[in-house]
């Protein structure tokens, strides 16, 4: 497979438009709070993102196997069809807004751990910021990232039962 770097096409794209989808995800999110599925800016982003996640399933080159970044994916794109399929059929009743929208910011969640470890491994070209993703301070960004989504997930508990 042709390669730029020591990154294929099939990297390069996966990179390219997974940095759009997050980047639409946390623009949803600081702007409007939640990820609106009927919106122009959601469709696009829940778009964007199951397109990374089925190609990080086809990307295997830069460890040889299924690793954490894999699941990950798999887990965004069940979180889609969990977010889907109650805001549908709202079997959960009062439980399905505060459960829709919960599913669909963790997935940027989800989205922004992988992505953390590659940038750190790969950047700058030549002399990247971590060595390896068992880096402590790629570890360190983690625990920030993770208390941020956390105080962001009770935020929006809070911004729905005030709503209702």
């Amino acid at each position: 497979m042709y390669m730029i770097s020591d990154i294929t096409l099939l990297g390069w794209f996966h990179s390219i438009v997974g940095i759009a989808a997050i980047a639409t995800g946390l623009y949803s999110l600081c702007r409007y709070a939640i990820i609106d599925i009927n919106s122009m800016l959601g469709k696009f982003y829940i778009g964007s993102t199951s397109i990374v996640c089925a190609s990080s399933l086809l990307i295997y080159n830069a460890t040889g196997s299924f690793n954490v970044a894999h699941i990950l994916s798999v887990l965004v794109l069940l979180a889609f069809i969990f977010a889907f399929s109650i805001n549908k059929f709202n079997i959960l009743g009062r439980l399905t807004p505060y459960l829709h929208h919960l599913a669909l910011s963790v997935t940027v969640y989800f989205s922004l751990l992988p992505t953390i470890a590659e940038f750190l491994t790969r950047l700058p070209l030549g002399d990247p910021v971590a060595v390896s993703i068992e880096d402590p301070l790629i570890g360190s960004i983690y625990g920030y990232v993770t208390v941020g989504y956390g105080l962001f997930a009770l935020f929006t508990i809070l911004r729905i039962y005030r709503r209702d």
